[in-house]
């Protein structure tokens, strides 16, 4: 819904002058935007510039570390080299977490959020495919193409830890190393497209393109030009207010999963399976993760500790103080909240304290949603 009275936000205004001259509703490009348009464009324009890119380019970057790491381990498995691609697996996850404040645009159109980050794994199938020479001769190329219990992080979690632990090198078989370095280069590709279909193809680094192109999977979309331009024809969204909702949606989205799926589907025993992470002891911190993405989209930068100018943070605190003081607060209780449960989840998922994460949770959702409500006054 667009309202076409004036909100008088000068300083939110002042970064967005440039792109003055554009129109919200893809009908008059000459005509001016308002003030609240002006200001709201600065805020998704920083939002693809300074938190989607900067994060899924580095995802991309760990990842094709990662992938390194795991041929490097199955050229000459030793402890030393599982806990290097250990390590490489919760820096690139850690970087995934921080992405899930915006999951749609590419990570849902292309399905990359399920092809690599569906647990629990499907150990049964998985022991079928390892036992089974037809699919082990050919993995390099049927990976892709495999259930999304059977690829992604949790994939590779599973071959490399063990009870929050790396495995033993000894214990790792060369047929669980081909299948976990063909996941990891799986894995890449996808991360790879994520920065591509933000930034573009002519945007990422000719690694980044060659791995793409190789596989004949070049995005179709530019998602950061969609928001860039919101309201004009051919962007997703239908005007500049409906970018700036869609932040705010993607923000209450990852919250509500984190606190009614992540962490209360196992608490309240409704599927004691579904646990993020169990092999790596990582559940919390992905929690964490999560929520960080929550204030890095809210705060318009990857890695803010306080607002930029041009963010969502700003622009409501221009309109309702109280809304944006509640989100924040709401951000950094649900941090410790998550932070207090006893760890590792896996083992403490019905522990008490598991209840006041799930009421944090719930508390900056409903903080998210009066917030959105304030885009529209």
């Amino acid at each position: 819904m667009k309202f076409n009275y004036v909100i008088k936000l000068p300083l939110l205004c002042a970064a967005a002058l440039a792109v003055a001259s554009c129109s919200s509703n893809g009908d008059d490009p000459a005509s001016p935007l308002s003030e609240k348009e002006t200001a709201l464009q600065a805020v998704n324009e920083r939002f693809v510039d300074a938190t989607v890119v900067p994060v899924y380019s580095a995802l991309a970057d760990k990842s094709i570390a990662l992938q390194d790491a795991m041929e490097e381990l199955l050229s000459a498995p030793t402890d030393a080299h599982v806990a290097g691609a250990c390590s490489l697996w919760r820096e690139s996850r850690q970087y995934w977490e921080w992405s899930e404040a915006f999951l749609f645009g590419a990570a849902s159109k292309y399905y990359i959020d399920p092809h690599i980050d569906t647990w629990p794994l499907d150990v049964t199938a998985l022991n079928r495919l390892l036992n089974s020479k037809e699919m082990m001769d050919d993995i390099e190329n049927v990976v892709g193409n495999l259930n999304y219990g059977l690829v992604g992080f949790h994939a590779i979690e599973y071959i490399i830890f063990r009870d929050g632990s790396t495995r033993p090198a000894a214990n790792i078989s060369t047929d669980e190393l081909r299948y976990a370095l063909a996941v990891a280069q799986d894995l890449a590709l996808s991360c790879c497209r994520l920065e591509a279909a933000w930034a573009g193809m002519e945007n990422v680094s000719a690694t980044k393109r060659s791995i793409i192109e190789e596989a004949e999977m070049e995005p179709e979309d530019n998602f950061g030009e969609q928001m860039r331009l919101c309201g004009q024809a051919g962007s997703t969204w239908k005007s500049i207010t409906l970018g700036t909702d869609q932040i705010l949606e993607g923000c209450k989205d990852i919250v509500d999963e984190v606190g009614n799926s992540k962490i209360g589907k196992p608490h309240t025993g409704e599927d004691e399976s579904y646990i993020e992470s169990p092999h790596a002891y990582n559940s919390i911190q992905d929690f964490i993760d999560n929520i960080e993405s929550v204030r890095f989209a809210y705060f318009g930068g990857f890695g803010a500790t306080s607002a930029h100018s041009n963010s969502v943070s700003a622009y409501i605190r221009a309109v309702d103080p109280a809304a944006d003081e509640a989100v924040i607060k709401a951000i950094d209780a649900c941090i410790a909240a998550i932070n207090a449960m006893p760890r590792p989840f896996v083992k403490n998922y019905k522990a008490t304290e598991v209840t006041a994460a799930m009421e944090a949770c719930d508390v900056l959702n409903e903080a998210l949603t009066a917030a959105q409500k304030t885009l529209y006054k």
